[in-house]
C-alpha cells in the first residue's frame, strides 16, 4: 500500500490543494501557514473520532457555506497483492474493487447545514475519483472505521491520560490475568477494602455524618457505611509509572522531556498491538517541544526506522527530528494568493549516507526559507554574514538563508530547494582537476553548474603543462582564468539562473576587489606571503580576522562587484 495523493478543497486555509504523497511525509511551513489544517484534514477523512462531530462553519474556506468541503486520498495497491495492508483494503471494500485494481480513492464531501450549523460529513470510495459509491455506515460510524487507526501525537501529550488509556486497555477483562493472578489479586482488593471501611478516621466520619445528618432528620434507623470499591476493572486509575535509579530507589517519572518520551514509548506498544487487523496512520505534531536535542534525534532514530511508523504525516521545526529522515516525501506550504504546496520525494543519494543527518539537518533548516544562497563553506559564510549584516541586518526574517554545503554535493540541495519553490542562488569556485595520465584538465566547477541546469557537461581543457600543473600553484590559478575567459556565454547562461561562478575562487576574487586590505593583513601579522595566500593559508580563522576588522567602505566594494553579484541578488529577492 502506498500514500499517493491527497486533494484538500474549500477546507479551512485551504481553497484547493493538490499534492503528491509517500508512506512518510514531512510537512513544512511557517507558523500559521496550515500545517495543522493539513494534519486536519487527514483526521476529518479517516479518524471516526475526530470526525464524529462534524464540521462547523469556519472548516469551509473562508467561511463560504455555500461551497462544498472535498478531501480526497488516493491509494496505491498496485505494489504487492500479498501484502497485508493490500489485504485489508480489498477486505475492507469488498464488492466496491474490482480483482486487479491498481488504484483506490477515499473522499469526504460535507454540505454545510444552515438549520444544524454544520456539516455532515460523507464518505465514498471506489476506483474513479469521478464515479465514486457511498461507504457503508452506520450513523458516524463507516466501513473504514473498522480497518483504520490514526494515531494523533502531538507535544502537549499528557503521560498520565496516556498511562491510564493504556493500563485499561490492558487490564480491561479478567481474561487478561491467568487464574492464579485473578484468584490472588481479587482477595487482596477484598481485604484491602475491608480494611479501608475500617480505618479510624473513616468511622469517625461515619458518625460525623450521621450526628449532622439527623440535624435535618431524626430518623432513628438512619445508618450510613463509606466504602473502599477499588475493583480490579478499575486498577489501571490507581497506576503510576516509576522509573528506578541505580539503586533501584523509586521515583515517579518527572521532567517533561522523559514524561514525553514514555508517553510516545506507551502509544507505540498500544499501536502494534492493532497491526495485524488495522492500519496504522501516525500524525504527528511538532515532537520538540520541551525535548533536548539528544532525546530529539533519538526520536529521529526511531521515527525513521521503525516499522510501525510505515505511514506517517509529520509537521516540525526542528532539524534534529528529521535528522534520520529517508524515502519521504518533503511537503512546503506555502501562501501566494492562496495557501498551496509543493513535494518532492526525497532519499538519502547512496554517497551520502554516512552524512545522513549533516545533510538531512542542513535541508531541514534551509527548507523553511524563501531564498537560499548556497556557498562552498565555512569561509564563504562568514563573510557573506559580515557584509549582509551592513546591507540586509534581518536578511533571515525576510526569508534569506545561506547554507554551506561543505562537503555534501551542490546538486542535493539545489534539486530538493527549487523542486519545493525556493529560489536558490548559488556561488562555487572554478574548480579544475587534473585527469589521471593525460594532458588534460575536467572543468569541474563549470560542469558542477552546468548540471544544476540540466545542461550539458563541457569538454575537458587539453595541452596541460604537468610539470608545471604539479610545481607552480600560480600555473593552476592561469588555467582558470583561461577557462573562465573562454566561456562568456556559459557564464551568462549561468548567472541567468543565479549561478555564479567565482574566476578562481573565493580568496582571489576578494584579492580582485581589496588587495590593499589583504596585503595589509597578511602585513599586518609579519607575513610575507600576499593576500591570498596569507587567507588560504589557514582559511577559516584568517577569514573571520578580515571580516571583524573590514571597514564598511570594504564592504561596499566587495558588495558592488560584478564577483559578489550573488549577494546583491540575495538582498534583492528578500530584502526589496
Amino acid at each position: 500500500m502506498l500514500l499517493k495523493q491527497l486533494i484538500i478543497e474549500n477546507f479551512r486555509n485551504f481553497e484547493n490543494m493538490d499534492i503528491d504523497l509517500t508512506n512518510r511525509n514531512i510537512i513544512f511551513g511557517l507558523n500559521d501557514i496550515g500545517k495543522s489544517n493539513f494534519l486536519s484534514a487527514i483526521r476529518f477523512l479517516l479518524d471516526r473520532n475526530f470526525r464524529r462531530n462534524g464540521l462547523t462553519d469556519s472548516d469551509f474556506y473562508d467561511k463560504d457555506t455555500n461551497r462544498e468541503i472535498v478531501i480526497s486520498l488516493k491509494i496505491d495497491i498496485a505494489d504487492d497483492e500479498e501484502n497485508d495492508d493490500n489485504k485489508k483494503i480489498y477486505t475492507m471494500m469488498s464488492g466496491a474493487i474490482p480483482s486487479g485494481a491498481e488504484e483506490i480513492y477515499i473522499q469526504l464531501k460535507a454540505i454545510y447545514d444552515a438549520e444544524a450549523l454544520m456539516g455532515q460529513p460523507n464518505l465514498f470510495w471506489g476506483v474513479d475519483l469521478e464515479n465514486l459509491e457511498a461507504i457503508p455506515s452506520n450513523q458516524s460510524f463507516f466501513e473504514l472505521d473498522k480497518y483504520f487507526n490514526v494515531v494523533y501525537i502531538d507535544s502537549s501529550i499528557k503521560l498520565e491520560d496516556t498511562f491510564k488509556r493504556y493500563t485499561k486497555e490492558i487490564l480491561k477483562s479478567e481474561s487478561s490475568l491467568n487464574e492464579i493472578e485473578r484468584k490472588v489479586l481479587k482477595t487482596h482488593i477484598s481485604n484491602l477494602n475491608k480494611s479501608v471501611g475500617k480505618l479510624s478516621t473513616i468511622k469517625a466520619f461515619e458518625k460525623e455524618l450521621k450526628d449532622e445528618y439527623k440535624k435535618f432528620k431524626d430518623d432513628k434507623n438512619f445508618k450510613v457505611s463509606i466504602q473502599s470499591e477499588i475493583e480490579l476493572s478499575n486498577i489501571h486509575s490507581k497506576l503510576t509509572p516509576y522509573i528506578l535509579d541505580e539503586k533501584n530507589e523509586n521515583y515517579p517519572t518527572s521532567g517533561d522531556g522523559r514524561k514525553k518520551i514514555l508517553a510516545y514509548t506507551l502509544l507505540t506498544l498500544e499501536n502494534r498491538r492493532l497491526e495485524e487487523r488495522k492500519i496504522n496512520i501516525f500524525l504527528v505534531e511538532e515532537l520538540e517541544n520541551h525535548l533536548h536535542r539528544s532525546m530529539q534525534i533519538a526520536l529521529s532514530y526511531q521515527i525513521f526506522s521503525d516499522e510501525i511508523f510505515k505511514y506517517l504525516f509529520m509537521t516540525t521545526h526542528s532539524s534534529l527530528i528529521v535528522s534520520q529522515m529517508d524515502e519521504v516525501t518533503l511537503i512546503k506550504l506555502f501562501k501566494e494568493t492562496t495557501v498551496n504546496a509543493k513535494s518532492f520525494v526525497y532519499r538519502v543519494p547512496e554517497d551520502y549516507k554516512t552524512l545522513k543527518q549533516k545533510l538531512n539537518q542542513n535541508l531541514a533548516e534551509a527548507i523553511y526559507a524563501d531564498v537560499v544562497l548556497l556557498v562552498e563553506g565555512p569561509s564563504e559564510k562568514i563573510l557573506f554574514e559580515r557584509i549582509l549584516k551592513e546591507k540586509c541586518e534581518r536578511y533571515e526574517s525576510f526569508g534569506g538563508y545561506i547554507l554551506e554545503v561543505d562537503g555534501i554535493n551542490f546538486k542535493e540541495y539545489y534539486t530538493v530547494l527549487t523542486a519545493l519553490g525556493i529560489k536558490v542562488i548559488v556561488k562555487t569556485d572554478n574548480d579544475l582537476k587534473k585527469v589521471k595520465g593525460k594532458t588534460e584538465c575536467n572543468l569541474l566547477g563549470v560542469n558542477r553548474c552546468q548540471r544544476l541546469i540540466g545542461r550539458r557537461e563541457i569538454i575537458n581543457l587539453k595541452g596541460i603543462d604537468l610539470i608545471r600543473w604539479e610545481r607552480d600553484s600560480h600555473y593552476i590559478v592561469e588555467r582558470k582564468n583561461y577557462v573562465f575567459s573562454k566561456l562568456p556565454t556559459t557564464i551568462k547562461k549561468l548567472k541567468e539562473n543565479n549561478i555564479y561562478l567565482s574566476r578562481v575562487d573565493l580568496e582571489n576574487d576578494l584579492y580582485e576587489v581589496i588587495p590593499g586590505i589583504m596585503d595589509k593583513l597578511a602585513r599586518d601579522k609579519n607575513s610575507t606571503k600576499n593576500g591570498i595566500d596569507y587567507l588560504q593559508s589557514a582559511k577559516l580563522i584568517n577569514m573571520i580576522e578580515l571580516s571583524t576588522g573590514i571597514s564598511k567602505n570594504g564592504i561596499d566594494k566587495i558588495y558592488k562587484h560584478k564577483r559578489f553579484e550573488c549577494l546583491k541578488v540575495l538582498v534583492d529577492l528578500c530584502c526589496r
